[in-house]
């Protein structure tokens, strides 16, 4: 963890090598200039759009080393993924930061939702690399288009479409035992009807994230966290008329990931999903866009842990100390902390009616979508293990919540051209979300050894309903060919998700549902400039915005008594009048979500592209992140750097083609000092210093139908951490160097 004080040292290559990735404005390479950004709702291209916009494309996807999107999308500036991959993380937590703010990005595909419908996390094994036709990143608020969860930008993910009737198959073997293999048929029937099948597997055994130097002492029976997962699609794509086309894709997706490698320990996921959309166009002019998706989901999931079985380290005592030699020569006990059973809907739809016109109004668009999502969580959690009650799966208490979130949004957008030069957008949205059906509700046994009905507390908790306005103002001026100026304020939100209101968890501590939270709201705004030369281009940003009301854990301390109008009534309803050890239904520690925090992040995004000729080109970006509590009633402290939110980030990539069959790609990135818990960050914090990662790809044409690849991720095998972690022994490593190779064949 030791800080690596490079920053001078790559600010000066920064200068130097100027973005692999696609940004604002019109890029060297021509291909760009066809691209569309559908994330804006208003077909707009590229070089045209007034936000901070990122494409990474097809070729770049290709040439990464990464294996999964989340870790494609490490090397986008304003974006913080975590080093560890998503499939071996908690998928109830694993999320990216942007901007340095946490849980306030939207990612769609093809202008849908790829969110857990109960936790909001991004469901990444939904979407294998092969399927992805490119990615758009569009920074600032979104809310005024897209609502709900779009509150520091929006990703589309866009998907590939057939064009003949060919197909595609891809095999990869990697460090870890890690493999992975994909197969895509198009078929044409006619002119007016084609279909895709298209079917993906992947396994890894993972790798254990625990430091070696701490395994044994404070995490028996701790391994690798594996995963497998696989997804299954049949598309069809209908165009019977040159003004009308049409889609329909069914999909079936899997995922099981054994957490830690316990004994009980997985997280399984599987369900079905269907997306369908409609585009009519009336003239040259004008046209409508439908579109209708659903999905259903149930998840498994297992809190694995182990414990030595020896006197003091023994199982269900306090471990606030290494286990002695002689405890670790003792027998390892694994358990289940909790199970849940988990089953949850959605389903939503959008129209928006677009018009393209002469004059100063260029363009407007209309819309109206709706999404609502129902779910319900079922859990047991479960007694650790003593020497005198054994049992691996003895009862602590059941909690039951379930609820349902309606959403609904109307939008405008207009865009005009007073100016010839000049390109002003408006944008506003009403949202309307309601959490209705409501109940919250824990049972507690006895501490026997066969469970024995205690007490129950809880039930049907009230109905919430909030709406409110997200407007968006921005700009784009030519000062030349060669020169723009763009800027933009806006207002965005984030409901709480149904975790944070209606799922109770928890053992020895407890975390309790609140279904009082209210929403996230952000007011921002940034500035840009884009100068663009004939081989060459790039871009700086600056931006600042303030969200408030960040929902935010707080914890009560043990023993003490409830003070009315201030812990929420849904608390009280499960816990009582009291908590800690005296009390009847809450011994432990409770923590519950609150609107308790209001945030601040300030930024400048820093990129840029050289394409030196037609076989190099080198790339670069640097962002400089400050953000931090203003305000907070959990104790936290203000205007401290918040955790895992590096101040400094700085990467760089060359692409370099020999020859027409070969090409090669190296890329790094350095991320400076950060504290990774800010519990701990007045006193005593817990530091990550700074380092830096290499990665390098290569692929060569061994046919004209057939490529060989390999890559190479964190090259030099550096040991770092981007996780919370409040003391050295709980630091999740990243992930170590891991090479991978493989084949693509086309047919």
């Amino acid at each position: 963890m030791r800080s690596q004080k490079r920053l001078p040292v790559l600010l000066t290559l920064l200068a130097v090598t100027p973005a692999a990735l696609a940004q604002t404005g019109p890029a060297a390479d021509k291909t760009l200039d066809a691209v569309v950004v559908t994330a804006s709702r208003a077909e707009t291209r590229l070089q045209d759009m007034p936000l901070h916009t990122t494409v990474v494309t097809q070729e770049e996807i290709r040439n990464s080393p990464a294996q999964s999107l989340d870790q494609v999308l490490r090397n986008v500036p304003g974006l913080l993924v975590p080093g560890t991959p998503a499939y071996t993380t908690d998928p109830t937590g694993h999320n990216i930061k942007f901007r340095g703010m946490d849980k306030k990005v939207l990612v769609l595909v093809d202008g849908i939702p790829v969110h857990d419908p109960f936790f909001t996390t991004i469901q990444w094994f939904k979407i294998p690399l092969n399927t992805v036709e490119r990615v758009e990143i569009v920074r600032g608020g979104g809310s005024s288009l897209w609502g709900n969860l779009a509150v520091g930008g929006v990703i589309n993910i866009v998907s590939k479409r057939p064009v003949a009737g060919d197909g595609e198959a891809q095999i990869s073997l990697g460090g870890m035992n890690t493999w992975s293999g994909a197969v895509t048929k198009n078929v044409v029937a006619s002119d007016a009807l084609s279909f895709t099948i298209s079917g993906d597997s992947f396994k890894t055994d993972g790798y254990n994230n625990a430091s070696p130097d701490y395994r044994a002492a404070f995490w028996p029976g701790r391994g690798s966290s594996a995963a497998t997962a696989g997804n299954f699609r049949l598309s069809a794509f209908l165009k019977p008329r040159a003004d009308l086309d049409a889609f329909v894709r069914l999909g079936h997706h899997e995922q099981n990931e054994m957490i830690g490698g316990y004994l009980y320990g997985s997280n399984q996921q599987s369900g079905p999903d269907i997306q369908a959309g409609l585009n009519k166009r009336f003239d040259e002019q004008s046209r409508i866009q439908v579109n209708y998706f659903s999905q259903w989901q149930r998840f498994d999931k297992y809190n694995g842990a182990g414990c030595y079985a020896a006197a003091v380290f023994v199982c269900g005592a306090s471990a606030t100390a290494a286990a002695t030699a002689a405890q670790q020569a003792s027998n390892i006990v694994q358990y289940a902390s909790s199970y849940d059973a988990m089953d949850y809907r959605e389903r939503g739809g959008s129209a928006v009616y677009s018009r393209d016109m002469r004059g100063m109004l260029t363009s407007m668009q209309l819309g109206v979508d709706f999404r609502t999502v129902s779910g319900e969580d079922s859990q047991e959690s479960y007694r650790t293990p003593t020497a005198a009650l054994p049992a691996a799966f003895r009862v602590q208490r059941t909690n039951y919540g379930a609820g349902r979130q309606e959403f609904t949004g109307l939008f405008a957008q207009f865009k005009l051209a007073p100016i010839d030069p000049l390109e002003i957008s408006l944008s506003a949205r009403w949202d309307t979300y309601k959490s209705t059906r409501g109940s919250a509700q824990q049972t507690n046994f006895t501490n026997v050894a066969t469970p024995v009905f205690a007490s129950t507390a809880g039930g049907p908790v009230p109905d919430v309903t909030k709406s409110g306005f997200n407007p968006t103002l921005s700009a784009r001026y030519d000062v030349s060919d060669r020169l723009a100026l763009r800027g933009s304020t806006y207002k965005a939100f984030r409901a709480p998700g149904m975790n944070n209101m209606y799922r109770t968890f928890g053992s020895a501590s407890i975390t309790v549902a609140n279904p009082t939270l209210g929403p996230e709201n952000l007011v921002g705004k940034e500035i840009g400039i884009d100068w663009i030369g004939a081989n060459y281009s790039m871009g700086a940003t600056l931006y600042t915005a303030t969200v408030k009301d960040v929902v935010a854990n707080y914890t009560l301390n043990p023993g003490g008594a409830f003070f009315a109008g201030f812990i929420p009534v849904g608390v009280q309803n499960i816990c009582g009048a009291s908590i800690g050890l005296g009390a009847a239904l809450c011994t432990g520690t409770v923590s519950y979500n609150s609107n308790g925090q209001d945030q601040r992040s300030n930024g400048l995004e820093l990129d840029a592209k050289w394409t030196i000729n037609r076989s190099l080109s080198l790339s670069g970006y640097y962002t400089r992140t400050l953000t931090y509590y203003i305000s907070t009633s959990t104790g936290d402290p203000i205007n401290k750097q918040l955790q895992l939110v590096p101040k400094d980030v700085l990467g760089a990539s060359l692409i370099w083609r020999p020859q027409d069959k070969w090409s090669a790609a190296f890329d790094m990135r350095f991320n400076g000092p950060m504290t990774l818990n800010l519990t701990n960050a007045v006193t005593d914090p817990m530091q990550q210093g700074g380092y830096t990662v290499f990665n390098a790809s290569t692929s060569y044409r061994l046919k004209d139908n057939m490529e060989w690849f390999a890559s190479i991720v964190n090259l030099s095998d550096k040991r770092y951490t981007d996780s919370s972690a409040s003391n050295i022994q709980g630091v999740v490593g990243a992930m170590p160097r891991t090479l991978t190779t493989g084949l693509k064949l086309k047919f």
